[in-house]
């Protein structure tokens, strides 16, 4: 089975305990590690020079300098992102207190500079390179640094983009998919509908769920595909409850009733002209794999209306469904979905604020695991080889147990969260 239980042992690498729990938070500008406002870091990009997390004078000259390439979006669409796991890479590189890191950041939100950036980190003998986000970027890269020998660790979470060089750091969907079928199967659930987009998205996640039927063959799924663009929620939600056929079969039951005019046909009638269809649905359990929150609410919302009863029917979903908002929907109490973390991310959330003033991108624990992590196996290492990365008990983080694998995948366990009536609870 492929849910991850907590009776395994986890013997390696407890820096992130050390991280948040174990030092005291300080202002970043009184450490020894030099810190960049983001007005001197966008011109130093623009510039295209190496930015250092750090003052050369506190390098021991027998120190070999650890250089990462960091590719994150600074400008554009998307630099509030970029931002958020800037401050957090830089977060957990001062709780490790390495002097040893030194970051070679490149502003991916300026395509037309992206090769160039990417030649310069090339001439400075970049050991490793932490990002970039979004798949179109991460197979520019993939490409431009194809035979280089650098490791290459995206904050992607499209495994279609890993190889033996190229591992993807993200919470993949088919873990997700993993965590939340197993879990329902041990627990006699096995008759699943499932809504997904109708995109490539939405194949993998049908190929993947298809894959887990195989393993499991008592289970079984019907797909509901919607269309990616205006996507009708209402005739959506008829399709899933099969409503129009109910809808006539209760039709045509209260005729046949009226026609009998006997006394238990009468009461019969009684209790189906308070009904809006015949029969209860085929499933067991409905799987909503959206693209949004907002999304995921237009489909809870409505679907009740279409007699998808939450009461009678297990509301299942991915990482999208973990915000505080969906508390307060009260067709979701008791159902449940699969995410990292929350409770340990919180307390980050918390650290990461006091220092910034203001929340992390949702992405943001990654770049913290991740440079939390680098700096601890190069303080123990030095050089940081496949084989050390590739350790068979795996590590902890912020968001939970994760392992590298030499396929590029990055295996995790995220955990079962069923919605209560003011928090989220953890299931295992």
């Amino acid at each position: 089975m492929f849910y991850f239980r907590d009776k395994f042992i986890i013997l390696v690498i407890l820096y992130l305990i050390l991280l948040l729990y174990g030092c005291e938070t300080t202002q970043l500008a009184t450490k020894k590690t030099l810190t960049y406002n983001q007005t001197q870091l966008l011109e130093t990009i623009e510039e295209n020079k190496a930015l250092s997390t750090k003052e050369n004078s506190f390098i021991e000259e027998d120190d070999k300098i650890f250089k990462i390439g960091l590719l994150l979006p600074l400008s554009g669409e998307f630099y509030q992102i970029g931002k958020s796991l800037l401050d957090s890479a830089q977060l957990a590189l001062e709780k490790t207190s390495n002097k040893n890191l030194e970051f070679y950041i490149v502003d991916t939100g300026e395509e037309s500079q992206l090769y160039k950036n990417l030649s310069y980190l090339i001439s400075n003998d970049v050991d490793l390179i932490l990002g970039p986000i979004f798949t179109k970027t991460v197979l520019k890269v993939k490409e431009y640094v194809d035979g280089q020998n650098i490791p290459i660790i995206t904050f992607s979470n499209n495994s279609e983009v890993s190889d033996s060089n190229v591992y993807v750091f993200g919470l993949t969907i088919e873990d997700e998919l993993s965590g939340i079928y197993e879990y329902s199967i041990d627990r006699g659930v096995n008759k699943f509908a499932v809504i997904v987009p109708n995109n490539e998205y939405g194949n993998k996640v049908k190929n993947k769920i298809n894959e887990i039927h195989n393993i499991n063959n008592n289970s079984s799924s019907q797909f509901i595909f919607y269309p990616t663009k205006d996507p009708d929620y209402y005739k959506i939600a008829r399709e899933v409850s099969n409503y129009d056929e109910r809808k006539l079969d209760l039709d045509s039951r209260i005729k046949l009733l009226e026609e009998l005019q006997s006394e238990s046909s009468l009461n019969e009638l009684k209790l189906l002209r308070n009904k809006d269809t015949l029969g209860e649905v085929d499933f067991e359990a409905l799987v909503i794999i959206a693209r949004s929150f907002s999304e995921l609410t237009n489909f809870i919302s409505i679907l009740p209306y279409y007699d998808v009863d939450p009461k009678k029917v297990k509301f299942i979903g991915n990482s999208i469904w973990g915000k505080e908002l969906i508390l307060k929907e009260p067709s979701m109490k008791n159902s449940y979905f699969s995410s990292l973390d929350l409770n340990a991310r919180k307390k980050f959330t918390k650290e990461y604020k006091k220092i910034y003033k203001n929340n992390p991108h949702s992405l943001a624990a990654l770049a913290y695991d991740l440079v939390g992590l680098i700096s601890s196996l190069n303080a123990e290492y030095s050089e940081i080889t496949k084989e050390i990365l590739h350790s068979d008990l795996g590590y902890i983080g912020i968001n939970g147990w994760f392992r590298f694998d030499e396929s590029g995948r990055v295996e995790r366990k995220p955990l079962i969260f069923h919605i209560g009536s003011d928090k989220f609870i953890i299931k295992n």
